[in-house]
């Protein structure tokens, strides 16, 4: 049986783009962050699942979603992280 990789599977990003299907970014950043440590716990791995915005990226903006979330020590990073919108 196979699991699925999210807890909270996003549908769009912050600026309102469809995800799925193909249209981001999925991979795995490894950490030792607390979130992670937690989640490795219950078996999901020590790190996290990253999708990327496939249309922010080509709007030269960022949107980046993290599961579990990611603590970095200073202020956690709740689900989504965005960057800067494009300059005109």
């Amino acid at each position: 049986m196979s699991a699925s990789l999210f807890e909270n599977k996003p549908e769009s990003c912050p600026f309102g783009h469809q995800l799925w299907p193909g249209k981001a970014q999925v991979s795995w950043t490894p950490c030792l962050c607390e979130p992670a440590r937690e989640a490795a716990g219950r078996g999901r791995g020590m790190g996290h699942v990253r999708v990327a915005c496939n249309s922010c990226h080509d709007q030269l903006r960022q949107a980046v979603f993290f599961e579990p979330p990611h603590d970095s020590g200073h202020r956690p990073l709740t689900g989504w992280v965005t960057g800067p919108d494009p300059q005109p």
